[in-house]
């Protein structure tokens, strides 16, 4: 934030641009969020080159004619991924409303920000006060360089919550490995799946990602399994698309399942998978402290 120029926002709106592959995609709809909840209408676009433009705009990540385009002093620029940047930004520039607490679920008690990720009051049951973070990047800092040696298992979100982890620097203080376990062989194989319990309630099940977990938790301190359906096929009887059941715990800990219905399309119910394992995590450390 050294020399950012503060322009504060006018409620008639924001632009706010990504590039073409925008890996600061869950940032932009942070801040969209917020500003809504500060009473100015945002919307995201994705651009290869920034546009002109009269209203009060934000770059989030690189951009070949970025230096030109900052001339105009209405207009600010930050990297991917820099959420404290833009936390800061926001607080500076849009109106003055109440920090939002998450709550990660599959439903919640108000409106969802992003797949699996709900705002609320503070004070709401489970909520946790990241200060507009992503989830990954508080578990990473409440972890610490020192912390507990985290272990994946995943199944349906084929390591997109490893790679959530993994696209943050300092990552390796906390990931240590994690298994793509998508066919029920591997299952068996890597995680000691016991075949009996596959044959009996399936890969889909509170128990077989228990047992997913208690594999995953071999050599490491804490873990989180995530076994589902993502669809948009393989929906079976009793078991729709979109059903996804989710444990983490710790050595020394009782572990905990749940079982989530998601809807939306197949990147939805994978990163909602994601956020929720996550959340479970972050509660864990929570308590530990």
């Amino acid at each position: 934030m050294d020399g950012l120029v503060v322009t504060e926002v006018h409620p008639a709106g924001l632009r706010i641009f990504l590039p073409m592959r925008p890996a600061a995609l869950p940032d932009a709809q942070r801040l969209a969020a917020w500003a809504r909840r500060a009473g100015v209408e945002a919307g995201v676009e994705l651009v290869a080159t920034l546009p002109d433009c009269p209203a009060a705009a934000l770059a989030l990540g690189e951009f070949v004619d970025v230096a030109d385009w900052m001339k105009s002093p209405s207009r600010t620029h930050l990297s991917a991924g820099d959420w404290a940047g833009l936390r800061d930004w926001a607080r500076a520039s849009l109106p003055i409303c109440a920090t939002p607490w998450s709550v990660f679920n599959d439903t919640g008690p108000e409106s969802e920000i992003l797949p699996g990720e709900y705002w609320v009051e503070t004070g709401t049951a489970a909520a946790l006060p990241l200060e507009m973070a992503p989830p990954e990047w508080s578990l990473l800092q409440q972890a610490g360089a020192q912390g507990p040696r985290l272990a994946l298992a995943e199944s349906c979100t084929g390591g997109g919550l490893a790679a959530r982890i993994t696209a943050l620097p300092g990552s390796s203080a906390l990931l240590r490995h994690g298994f793509v376990t998508y066919g029920n062989a591997a299952k068996r194989r890597w995680l000691q799946v016991r075949e009996s319990t596959l044959a009996r309630v399936g890969a889909v099940a509170e128990e077989t990602a228990l047992e997913m977990l208690a594999g995953a938790l071999r050599d490491a301190d804490i873990a989180a399994a995530i076994t589902g359906i993502a669809g948009p096929g393989g929906a079976v009887s009793g078991k729709p698309v979109g059903i996804v059941c989710i444990a983490w715990g710790a050595r020394d800990t009782e572990a905990r399942v749940r079982t989530c219905h998601f809807s939306g399309d197949r990147w939805s119910v994978q990163y909602a998978a994601g956020s929720v394992a996550l959340g479970g995590l972050l509660e864990l450390l929570l308590r530990r402290d």
